[in-house]
Parts: structure tokens; C-alpha cells; sequence
């Protein structure tokens, strides 16, 4: 996770040199587990009578680099506690769609590859690897090939977006994260394309 936390400082950093680029803090709240099987009995903090909702706490940091107007490059790494109440996260890089703007309101889709990575779980009594998890030192971790993403963003002022998203933080796994994207300041000097702005 150290690693990820380095990459995304790059990225942003070199990033901000060429064009224009956004930062976004969101929490990861409600997580739906519909293929989990084996470990439902197992999940903690459960939402339903079934484990198949759970509340994993957490945060996803997000740097984005606009490429041409509606398409974006984007790198995400998350840290959340997980599901069996152990540290899990993910990172994830992803081309991002504009696919709907109306006055203040955006809708986008991303796909993309991503690293999920967790805890060693032989702590966890009658835990099943369903997933297929590869196994690393202390360190259990998959990649996803696919990995998408579902956002809106609200615009509340000339650099600040509220975020809602759908995000893919576990192999068979989406959860619920909500938060704010802050543009960077833009090198060439164009301003942001919220309602109102000139």
C-alpha cells in the first residue's frame, strides 16, 4: 500500500505540469457482496439478515488527468477495513468517460485494471479462498482485469465537485463511497467547465 501511496504522489505531481487534473477524497460506506457464498457466516459488520450487505469503513484517494474533453486517465488506491474485520485495499488505473453532463450534474463510466490486496486470513475460522486469492508473505492479493466504475458528480462551486460512486473494492464485490474532487490549478490557465464559470 506504501508503494501505491508513492505512485499516486508522482502522478500527481508530474501530472500537473502537462494538463489539467483533479484530486478526490471519498469514504467507502455500504458494500454488496451478491456472488459471496462459502463465507457469508463469516462476514462482520452486517447490513441484512444475510451478510450479502456489509458496512466497510474506508478511504479512496483518486488522481485524475484529463486527456481530451470527455475522456480521463485515473489512479485510485484505497484502504478499507474489510468485510472479516481485517485491513484490506485496492489500486486501480482506469480510462474515465464523461457519458452525461446537464448544468451542474455528471455522470461517468471507468474501466480498467486493478490490484485487490488483503490481510492473510488463517485468523478467520472457516474461511474459504472463493475468490482465488494468490498468497504473498502476510498479504493475500488478486488482479482484476475488469474492474469498472460508476460516478456522479454534483458541481458545488468553480473547483469543487461533490462525488458519489460505485466502485470495485473487492474481486466479486462494489460498494457505496461518497466525497469531494478538487481540480488542480490548470498550467495553461483555462478555468473549469462548471455552470456559471468564466
Amino acid at each position: 500500500m506504501k508503494t501505491s501511496f508513492i505512485i499516486l504522489f508522482f502522478i500527481t505531481v508530474t501530472g500537473t505540469v502537462f494538463s489539467q487534473s483533479s484530486l478526490s477524497a471519498r469514504l467507502i460506506t455500504l458494500s454488496g457482496h451478491p456472488f459471496a457464498d462459502e463465507n457469508l457466516s463469516l462476514h462482520q459488520n452486517p447490513l441484512d439478515n444475510t451478510g450479502y450487505l456489509t458496512f466497510e469503513p474506508g478511504l479512496i484517494f483518486s488522481y485524475d488527468r484529463y486527456l481530451i474533453k470527455k475522456f480521463s486517465f485515473r489512479f485510485s488506491t484505497a484502504v478499507f477495513n474489510d468485510r472479516f474485520n481485517l485491513l484490506s485495499g485496492y489500486s486501480q488505473a482506469m480510462i474515465k468517460y464523461k457519458i452525461m453532463k446537464y448544468y451542474k450534474h455528471s455522470i461517468y463510466l471507468g474501466l480498467g485494471p486493478a490490484v485487490h490486496y488483503t490481510t492473510e486470513k488463517s485468523s478467520v475460522e472457516g474461511y474459504v479462498n472463493e475468490e482465488n486469492y494468490k498468497t504473498a508473505n502476510n498479504t493475500m492479493y488478486k488482479i482484476s482485469w475488469v474492474s469498472g466504475l460508476v460516478e456522479y458528480n454534483y458541481c458545488i462551486n468553480k473547483k469543487t465537485d461533490f462525488a458519489l460512486a460505485l466502485n470495485h473494492i473487492h474481486p466479486r464485490s462494489i460498494a457505496i463511497s461518497f466525497g469531494v474532487r478538487f481540480d488542480l490549478p490548470n498550467p495553461t490557465g483555462k478555468g473549469c467547465n462548471c455552470p456559471g464559470y468564466r
